[in-house]
């Protein structure tokens, strides 16, 4: 297996030709064997399953939410039937069926949540179109400060807030970090050499979203991730640090590595 395992937004982004998709959420209780009856139910109607997610639904113990794409190009019954015969099934609370068009993006299911709070996912197409225009406002400098600001911000409430949720403080906050970071796609963040007497240490991060948003820059790019490492390492830490980027991949580097100081 490869070093990174891509994961895809819940959706179908190819339809192949012939094929008939639909989107099916299935709600189901929390008993052994009730997803098997669910997916017996499709597989007796000849459904193809193309991709789909399991999950347990905030605020109501003891029921899951099962919602996968299908194609019933072949299906020897028609939806209506299917829907018919997945109520009738005892672990089913509820069934609802829905042919995306014009797109096959998952649209069941709203709000998105990460970690209990409400998300949004953004294309790192997106963070280049903002960022150039308002470097073009700003000035990079400007913009650097900026970026730096917000990142600081964001990585001290990150940081706080998952050391909250799971009870975690010290080494175990940055670790925690990591494993959102590499779920949200941020990147994937390695610390080392931490000090907590005299406040430093390093941070490497691997496939840094932003880096990969500012294509290739002439200086080391990555502004935001600079403030949001701080950030956190002021919480691991208990007292105000900063973070300085030495290496970075937009600017040809292998990585992009950050050294943590109390001053800059």
């Amino acid at each position: 297996m490869s070093a990174t395992v891509p994961k895809r937004v819940f959706s179908v982004e190819e339809v192949k030709p012939g094929e008939k998709i639909w989107e099916v959420c299935i709600i189901i209780r929390d008993t052994k064997g009730a997803l098997a009856k669910v997916a017996n139910v499709l597989a007796e109607a000849n459904v193809n399953i193309k991709t789909g997610a399991l999950f347990y639904l905030p605020g109501r113990s003891g029921i899951g939410s099962w919602t996968s794409f299908i194609d019933v190009s072949k299906a020897t019954q028609s939806v209506p039937e299917m829907e018919k015969r997945l109520r009738s099934l005892e672990v089913v609370r509820d069934v609802r069926f829905e042919e995306p068009k014009p797109a096959p993006f998952e649209s069941l299911h709203f709000p998105l949540l990460h970690g209990g709070t409400r998300a949004v996912i953004i294309p790192i197409g997106m963070f280049w179109a903002m960022w150039s225009n308002l470097e073009k406002i700003l000035a990079p400098s400007g913009l650097a400060v900026v970026l730096y600001g917000a990142g600081k911000k964001v990585g001290e409430y990150v940081a706080t807030r998952l050391s909250e949720l799971y009870h975690v403080e010290g080494t175990d906050i940055a670790l925690a970090v990591n494993q959102a970071g590499k779920a949200t796609g941020w990147g994937i963040i390695e610390v080392s050499n931490l000090n907590s007497q005299h406040l430093t240490g390093t941070v490497v991060v691997r496939d840094c979203f932003e880096a990969a948003a500012w294509r290739k820059k002439n200086e080391k790019a990555c502004n935001w991730t600079r403030g949001y490492i701080a950030g956190v390492m002021t919480k691991v830490f208990g007292k105000p640090v900063e973070a300085v980027e030495v290496k970075c991949s937009a600017a040809g580097d292998e990585f992009c590595q950050f050294e943590i100081k109390t001053k800059i």
